[in-house]
């Protein structure tokens, strides 16, 4: 059984801080790797991680704001030029709309492109993606909605293992995804910036979670206000950690 390495490249919320970029997360099965969103500067975080580009299978992004895919057109730039060596990368869209956009901005660029080692998905509700390792299913979230637009919180199961990662929720919480308060999964990933941390706790205490780590920070939680969002969390039932950038986990 091989293990999964997770890496949390970038881990702020809207806007970079002090301490902390914008959203991305790698995960790493054997020699095989894949991102949840690739916010600002992905690439530059992944070369400083000694990621190797030629390993990334496939990106999904979770919606359409800046800070959840702000870096894609450079990430899209390093594939081009350091591709696969066997097929290409797969790039999952919430919003068939996107694409339009991002060619544009890839040809303004000069980048050789459009390029057989990138190709596109839109994203859906159910499943997405699956491979030898790697399965992947998308839950609709309403972060989006007073825009009219979609998120999603993705689903990943690779050697019987299930992680859930939630993106952006609403601020009343009630869009947390209803496969973590109802089936047990060995570790959620899960935005701490749009509600308030008392307002989820009645219901994170009931879900069948084994492992939490806290992901895109909202600025109250940095530094010294960590010891604070510790406390506010202690009483859950399960280990809970709080991600920074370029911080890695084993699962």
């Amino acid at each position: 059984m091989k293990a999964m390495r997770i890496t949390t490249l970038g881990t702020s919320h809207g806007d970079h801080t002090y301490c902390r970029f914008n959203s991305s997360t790698l995960y790493e099965i054997g020699d095989q790797s894949y991102l949840v969103d690739c916010g600002e500067p992905v690439n530059g975080l992944m070369i400083r991680a000694n990621k190797p580009f030629g390993q990334l299978q496939a990106v999904f992004v979770t919606h359409m704001h800046e800070d959840h895919v702000g870096g894609l057109p450079d990430l899209i730039k390093a594939l081009v030029k350091r591709p696969r060596t066997e097929g290409g990368t797969t790039v999952f869209l919430p919003e068939v709309e996107a694409q339009a956009g991002l060619d544009g901005w890839l040809r303004a660029m000069h980048v050789a492109w459009p390029s057989p080692v990138v190709t596109f998905g839109v994203t859906t509700e159910g499943p997405v993606y699956d491979d030898s390792l790697l399965s992947v299913a998308a839950v609709p979230t309403e972060h989006m909605a007073p825009l009219g637009a979609p998120s999603f919180a993705y689903v990943l199961e690779a050697e019987g293992k299930r992680i859930v990662t939630t993106g952006d929720l609403r601020g009343d919480f009630a869009d947390f995804p209803e496969v973590i308060r109802q089936e047990r999964c060995d570790l959620c990933i899960c935005e701490i910036t749009h509600y308030k941390p008392e307002v989820a706790l009645p219901l994170l205490m009931a879900c069948p979670i084994d492992r939490l780590i806290l992901n895109h920070v909202h600025d109250p939680w940095h530094g010294e206000g960590e010891a604070r969002l510790r406390a506010i969390m202690a009483d859950l039932p399960y280990p809970v950690e709080i991600a920074h950038d370029g911080d890695e986990f084993t699962l």
